[in-house]
């Protein structure tokens, strides 16, 4: 199925309040899109989600969802690739920003450190 082309656009969820840790768009061939794709984090790991609707007695049905069994796994497979490489650019960016704010609070600490040490010599100039 590597002959279809897809382009997946996934949008990490920062704080899910559920299963649902990503929504994604799937664009197949230049031909159709489908919004409202979920990544969802199952009892068994991840899956894709395609879009639904409810009826009128509680039940969710599919509004869109691929025909064939290679297709369904390919979109599977691409979306839940996407979402994990996300979550490694968002991993690798608050690394980034730990650090960096780390860096601040101990230069911080040192500014701190070497006032006190050029008060403490002054008070000794004087008294000396």
């Amino acid at each position: 199925m590597s002959d279809i082309k897809l382009n997946i656009k996934v949008y990490p969820i920062s704080e899910p309040k559920n299963s649902t840790v990503a929504l994604a768009s799937v664009g197949i061939e230049d031909l159709v899109a489908i919004t409202g794709v979920r990544v969802v984090n199952g009892e068994k790991g991840l899956f894709v989600a395609m879009p639904q609707s409810k009826d009128k007695d509680g039940n969710y049905h599919d509004i869109a969802y691929p025909i064939n069994g290679d297709l369904r796994k390919e979109i599977n497979r691409a979306v839940i690739a996407e979402y994990q490489s996300a979550e490694k650019t968002a991993e690798r960016k608050t690394t980034l920003a730990d650090s960096l704010r780390n860096g601040v609070a101990k230069a911080a600490e040192y500014n701190a450190s070497r006032d006190k040490t050029q008060i403490n010599s002054a008070k000794n100039q004087e008294l000396g």
